[in-house]
């Protein structure tokens, strides 16, 4: 793990990457690509953890979720929920300050953080590696009839390849790059972006009213909409909930890497990872990989 001071650089902005949470798939080593299965109560507990410790933690400096604007979700259950514990921390986050200031735990909208206000949109292109024929199976029985097989390498039956994983993550973070830039697809500054065409759709940053502070809201799907670049350069981080493979990919491709060396890469249910910039917005680095930490309690690893 990288220290503080190089996590958190105040010059550039970041990318938080976080894994979901365990199930039941994960849990046995089955291959889970688009089927949508939920998080165990592991996995629940998992994400909050990870919300109470890093992301409700004003005493670590890896995440800073003032500075949080974009959030990115694979639609799949598993990603949604990890998403929801994380927006419920930042609520109760909230509501411990304003009660501590005021007297008061329920804060107007304006005075809510970045956070609890952000642009949060499920993103297709964010889904896991179509496993095709090898959905459900572990990697163990798939090497008795295929030894030396490797999904990046090898590829699926009926399913993606690496470098179409790649292609969607090239996608994301061409997006990405132009949001904390300041740019559109021209190259011309832009106070607006337009997500990738037909992939995006807008989902609650902000529970809708007093009564669902602390529910267990689904994410809602509202339709497609363009993103808002804020005009402070330091509060255009952005935060991704999505899946393994995908995200080992996405991480290789964020250094201009093949897809392939994401097998490199190892990424741990619930962990937090995070993606900048060194010297300029042009060299793009890995500060922290599969940070778990969080996920101890009472000497037990969770999960």
């Amino acid at each position: 793990m990288a220290t503080p001071s190089l996590v958190h650089s105040k010059q550039y902005p970041r990318v938080y990457l976080v894994r979901h949470g365990t199930t039941e798939w994960s849990q046995n080593g089955r291959h889970t690509g688009r089927t949508d299965i939920p998080l165990l109560p592991s996995g629940v507990e998992q994400a909050r953890l990870l919300s109470e410790r890093i992301f409700e933690n004003r005493c670590q400096d890896m995440v800073h979720i003032d500075n949080i604007s974009l959030v990115l979700v694979s639609p799949l259950k598993r990603a949604c929920q990890t998403y929801e514990q994380l927006l419920q921390g930042g609520q109760r986050a909230c509501d411990a300050v304003q009660q501590a200031q005021t007297g008061d735990s329920h804060a107007r909208d304006s005075e809510r953080p970045l956070f609890l206000r952000t642009q949060a949109r499920k993103c297709n292109l964010l889904m896991e590696w179509d496993y095709g024929d090898y959905e459900g199976i572990t990697t163990k029985e798939i090497l008795k009839t295929h030894p030396n097989w490797s999904v990046f390498h090898d590829g699926v039956p009926n399913g993606e390849s690496v470098d179409q994983v790649a292609e969607r993550c090239d996608q994301v973070i061409a997006f990405i790059h132009n949001y904390q830039r300041g740019i559109g697809y021209d190259g011309k500054p832009t106070k607006t972006l337009v997500m990738p065409p037909a992939v995006c759709k807008l989902v609650s940053g902000l529970l809708a009213s007093q009564q669902q502070h602390h529910a267990n809201t689904p994410l809602e799907d509202l339709g497609d909409l363009e993103v808002v670049i804020p005009e402070d350069e330091t509060k255009r981080d952005v935060l991704i909930v999505a899946h393994a493979h995908l995200l080992r990919v996405l991480a290789t491709r964020w250094m201009r890497l093949p897809g392939v060396q994401g097998q490199n890469l190892v990424l741990d249910t619930a962990s937090i990872s995070v993606l900048g910039y060194e010297h300029n917005k042009e060299e793009r680095v890995i500060k922290v990989w599969n940070q778990t930490n969080h996920l101890w309690k009472d000497d037990k690893r969770i999960g």
